[in-house]
């Protein structure tokens, strides 16, 4: 999120659908569409949607037996912020809504399962140097830093123990576009 306060376009969209493991099962995809809008010159609002069908699922029980179908699918929003804090410095924060529909309410092992509902947030930072010195070259230094799903617990049960949903830090360093 913190790179959108850089971006040099008033707006964009961005739309992808992808096919997932299509040799194996043919109705798996992942769709996202996310946009952002500067405001004034130093940020950026951002917002995207990721929609995960997970394709049909025959449910059985214990003995194999037929107790329903379902096409289980997770989506996640997030809205986010991004704001320069000097010529080469930016940060940025996303929240996230997210709703994992995994059984469409059909019980498990005696259990009755729900959608999994959470909320999270994404925080960013991120520096640009167009004109640094590495090893006694022009170069131009990008650094990213995001630390992502720092958020509530989920159960796919009322009566389940709720777990974390796993919390990712990502550290990029790129030097003239190279990883």
């Amino acid at each position: 999120v913190a790179k959108l306060a850089f971006v040099e376009k008033e707006m964009g969209v961005s739309v992808s659908y992808s096919p997932w493991l299509r040799q194996l099962v043919p109705d798996i995809n992942l769709s996202y569409i996310s946009g952002y809008k500067k405001i004034g010159d130093n940020s950026a609002l951002g917002a995207s949607l990721r929609y995960f069908s997970l394709g049909d699922i025959k449910f059985t029980n214990d003995q194999g037996d037929p107790i329903g179908d379902f096409n289980p699918a997770e989506f996640a929003f997030d809205i986010g912020y991004a704001q320069k804090f000097g010529e080469r410095f930016s940060g940025g924060l996303a929240v996230r809504y997210i709703n994992s529909n995994l059984t469409g309410g059909i019980d498990v092992s005696g259990s009755n399962t729900t959608a999994g509902r959470s909320f999270a947030v994404d925080v960013g930072a991120f520096y640009t140097h167009d004109d640094a010195q590495v090893f006694g070259q022009d170069a131009i230094v990008n650094v990213g830093l995001n630390i992502s799903n720092i958020g509530a617990k989920i159960s796919y049960t009322n009566d389940a123990v709720k777990d974390f949903i796993p919390i990712n830090i990502l550290l990029k360093v790129m030097v003239n576009g190279q990883l």
